[in-house]
């Protein structure tokens, strides 16, 4: 068992798991008096779709996403009973990547991650964001597993 923890990191994607995910998290950061930072990662939308091809400007659509995440983040944080300070972090990037990035940029003591219940092919071809952070975090990662699909 985890001895102390001041800072708990918890990647959250706005699945449905990530309401389950945030109480859980919300549940140790109580039990040892930490603080969460709520972590999204989301992707550059113009290496993703070539949206420079409708001539939009990157900053005016990568702002319109900022704001609309973080009222995404603020509807989940109002949804699950929080009692220890949470900071937003909004990262831009390859997810698991920048999930392991912020985790040793903050020196954070736990993470807290959903497993997403991918199986065979899409498995295979997407991997496990979740499975990549427990090998590779600097510190222990607890996982909860995401509401399996039908």
């Amino acid at each position: 068992m985890l001895e102390s923890a001041s800072t708990i990191v918890v990647p959250v994607d706005f699945s449905a798991a990530s309401k389950t995910l945030l109480s859980e998290a919300g549940n140790l950061a109580a039990l040892y008096g930490a603080e969460i930072h709520l972590l999204h990662v989301y992707q550059d939308v113009f290496s993703v779709l070539s949206m420079r091809t409708f001539d939009l400007n990157e900053e005016v659509v990568e702002e319109v996403m900022i704001k609309e995440m973080r009222e995404k983040c603020d509807t989940l944080l109002d949804s699950v009973d929080i009692s220890v300070p949470v900071t937003i972090v909004m990262r831009k990037g390859e997810t698991a990547e920048e999930i392991l990035d912020y985790i040793s940029e903050v020196k954070a003591d736990l993470a807290v991650i959903a497993t997403n219940a991918r199986s065979g092919f899409e498995h295979f071809f997407i991997g496990s964001i979740a499975q990549r952070v427990v090998r590779s975090a600097p510190c222990p990662v607890v996982t909860i597993r995401a509401a399996t699909r039908s």
